[in-house]
């Protein structure tokens, strides 16, 4: 285990877990070590942020689409960890910065990189080490807050983010944060796709895929704003923010690697039937259920009973993209 950690206490170096000036112990409950005690979702006062406790596997459809051993699924993740390992090498420390899942974890401690699980949201670290198995022993997941990274000055090689800065409302303290933890040259990696092409009958089925998603969509949000809810989002700007501590990013493509995903649909509209959107965050799930059950009728009145079968077409490639920090 390497020492990376300072205590939430008094900010100094811990020796496995405890604090040798105070004596302080990280609890650990499920194999997740429990930095803070910050509640999983922030929606007054200063440094607001969403986390994803009340969602969980409901994240996603059948958790175990997303098995860290199954390589046909979401390969994305594993090769733009394969491009980690290549461009930085296997001797580094990695902070996965709200990690969720563990999406992007699993596959780069899995190239033997020593690697910091940190999410908000205690649901989603447990599913996470549900998926991991035990089998990785250089991972540790950690309940942690990013305004407030428990991680020593310059200990960190690279941190990935995915999926986390559009949900603080002050993305430049979380950046300022990820400065902090990262040696000098160290970089923020964020990982991306580029679109591929489709024949003529993929195009058209993937535009009446969309446009069935937009409509249900629609239907189920204009029932959410009948009912007088208030969606919750941040608009903070983060790209910009980025680009003030790190340089333009250099982009770092998978040569050859190529996935289709048939699944649009189901995906989406699973994430929004369990209100599994950052921007439903505030809303009762009794008036999200109600919302969807009017969705979900006009859809079968509309599209039939088995529109949930309606495939898309997304056949993409994976990179990275390698931010340096600035002046460090």
């Amino acid at each position: 285990m390497k020492n990376v950690f300072i205590c939430p206490k008094c900010k100094n170096l811990l020796d496995n877990f405890i604090c040798p000036e105070c004596k302080h112990e990280v609890p650990v409950i499920n194999s997740v070590y429990r930095f803070c005690d910050d509640p999983p979702v922030k929606l007054e006062g200063e440094n607001k942020y969403i986390g994803y406790d009340y969602i969980g596997e409901d994240f996603e459809p059948e958790i175990k689409y997303w098995d860290a051993n199954n390589k046909k699924c979401h390969g994305v993740y594993n090769t733009c960890g394969n491009l980690v390992a290549e461009t930085f090498g296997k001797n580094i420390t990695v902070l996965d910065l709200g990690a969720g899942l563990g999406s992007a974890s699993l596959p780069i401690a899995g190239k033997g990189i020593f690697t910091v699980a940190g999410d908000i949201s205690n649901i989603m670290l447990s599913t996470a080490v549900k998926r991991a198995g035990g089998r990785y022993k250089n991972l540790v997941f950690v309940r942690m807050n990013a305004y407030d990274i428990p991680l020593a000055d310059n200990s960190v090689d690279i941190v990935v983010e995915n999926a986390l800065f559009h949900l603080m409302d002050n993305p430049e303290r979380v950046i300022r944060e990820i400065v902090r933890v990262l040696k000098p040259k160290g970089c923020l990696v964020r990982y991306g796709s580029s679109a591929l092409e489709l024949n003529k009958e993929e195009e058209e089925a993937n535009s009446y895929c969309n446009s069935v998603i937009n409509d249900i969509s629609e239907v189920f949000y204009k029932t959410l704003d009948s009912m007088g809810c208030k969606l919750t989002y941040f608009d903070n700007h983060f790209f910009d923010i980025i680009l003030n501590y790190f340089n333009t990013p250099c982009r770092k493509v998978a040569a050859g690697f190529a996935e289709e995903f048939t699944d649009k649909l189901k995906f989406r509209l699973h994430r929004i039937k369990n209100g599994a959107h950052s921007d439903l965050v505030s809303v009762p799930k009794e008036t999200i259920d109600t919302a969807w059950q009017k969705a979900h009728n006009y859809a079968v009145e509309k599209y039939g009973g088995d529109y949930f079968e309606i495939k898309g077409f997304s056949r993409y490639g994976a990179c990275i993209y390698v931010y340096e920090v600035k002046g460090k």
